[in-house]
């Protein structure tokens, strides 16, 4: 082989490595954002809510806690004009959606939802039309505004 034929073969192996390099699946952070290490917070808690009730008496409400840089936990949750929130009134029984026909509880849904986005990030949530996501688990409840609560919540936190 002559030699710019050599120079030749090693800049093209170069040039394949370094736009192979790029290609990597990224790994999640759990920064709750969804953009792997690239974004973080700063350490806090941070709340957002709905400005209004919704047609069942409800405002939902979500607490981020941020700990060195990333989401440490989510809650989610809906506040009664009058009594308990929509967990507790879930929790016990007293807000149910299995004579409905549901697999599980709003508050095992919102659980689910909640640890999903912990870990892949809010913007792994797929929102449909109908406000709810087919790629949370067990999840069947509408969590367009959660999703939106979250993302309010954590660019408040970002840096």
């Amino acid at each position: 082989m002559s030699f710019k034929r050599i120079i030749s073969v090693v800049l093209i192996a170069v040039a394949v490595v370094m736009s192979l390099a790029g290609c990597g699946k990224k790994k999640n952070n759990s920064s709750g954002a969804g953009d792997a290490g690239s974004v973080k917070y700063k350490d806090g808690e941070y709340l957002a809510s709905s400005p209004t009730y919704d047609d069942q008496g409800f405002m939902a409400t979500v607490k981020v806690i941020v700990k060195d840089g990333q989401v440490a936990s989510i809650d989610c949750d809906a506040l009664a004009k009058e009594g308990d929130s929509k967990k507790v009134q879930s929790e016990n029984g007293n807000y149910s959606m299995k004579p409905a026909g549901a697999k599980y509880e709003w508050y095992e849904q919102i659980a689910f939802f909640e640890q999903h986005v912990k870990e892949k990030g809010v913007e792994s949530v797929n929102i449909k039309d109908d406000q709810k996501t087919d790629t949370v688990t067990g999840c069947t409840i509408k969590v367009k505004e959660y999703v939106d609560l979250i993302k309010e919540a954590l660019n408040r936190a970002k840096m």
